[in-house]
């Protein structure tokens, strides 16, 4: 009888030493096949504690021990413009015929569907002089602003409606005088600036579509004479 018992005993015994001897290495859990997989459940189902040392915490910075900062997503455009001037002087307004020019911006994300934007845009605008005559200026504008990247109702996910709000600086120079104009556009004038467009993002691309109507307006003062104009961009976007 006693010698019963102790078979019975040694082979309770067996699941908990084959169980042991069958724990695949911790260390290489990347290059586990299914029959390390299939130790390491049975191991777990064996309530037996976990070896010391074999388990180690695992910090979430990067390689060097440093954290590494959540980056947002940012954008660089190039694309020309179709952009059109009108002068609002009294009694009446004139506008000049379009011309084409060509805008930079740069921007990141402020949230997920906000974002900021600054660039450049250069076109030439025409007006008349005193002597009846016109005159080519060189228009420079510098904008910044926001704006909303929103996803239409039932739409994919890569196709956006953007709304832009912001201010610019714009810079009227040339080959002639304030004298030889009634209300003379040269120098520098602050805007302000809307847009209304329209972005697709190609699939699995860094790369987007847009086009946007956008238009602006001089603010009043500063002895030049008043503006408004309306341009049309169409473009692609890189993201990084």
């Amino acid at each position: 009888m006693k010698k019963i018992l102790t078979i019975v005993c040694l082979a309770s015994l067996l699941p908990a030493f084959s169980f042991a001897e069958k724990l695949p290495n911790l260390k290489k859990q990347a290059s586990w096949g299914d029959k390390e997989k299939k130790e390491f459940l049975n191991y777990l189902k064996s309530d037996q504690p976990m070896p010391a040392g074999d388990v180690k915490s695992v910090s979430s910075s990067n390689a060097n021990g440093k954290g590494k900062a959540f980056s947002k997503a940012k954008y660089v455009s190039l694309a020309p413009v179709l952009d059109t001037i009108i002068h609002d002087d009294s009694p009446g307004s004139k506008r000049e015929p379009a011309t084409l020019g060509v805008k930079f911006l740069a921007g990141g994300h402020v949230f997920s569907w906000v974002r900021y934007y600054a660039g450049v845009k250069y076109s030439e605008v025409r007006q008349d002089k005193l002597d009846g005559g016109r005159a080519n200026l060189s228009h420079l504008e510098i904008p910044v602003g926001l704006e909303l990247a929103l996803i239409p109702l039932g739409t994919p996910h890569t196709r956006y409606v953007l709304l832009r709000g912001g201010v610019s600086e714009h810079r009227f120079s040339g080959s002639v005088k304030k004298t030889d104009f009634k209300e003379s556009l040269l120098g520098w004038t602050l805007a302000w600036n809307l847009g209304l467009g329209y972005e697709w993002q190609f699939s699995n691309s860094n790369w987007r579509f847009h086009t946007l109507a956008e238009g602006y307006r001089s603010f009043s003062g500063g002895g030049r004479a008043p503006f408004y104009g309306i341009g049309l961009t169409t473009g692609f976007v890189y993201t990084f």
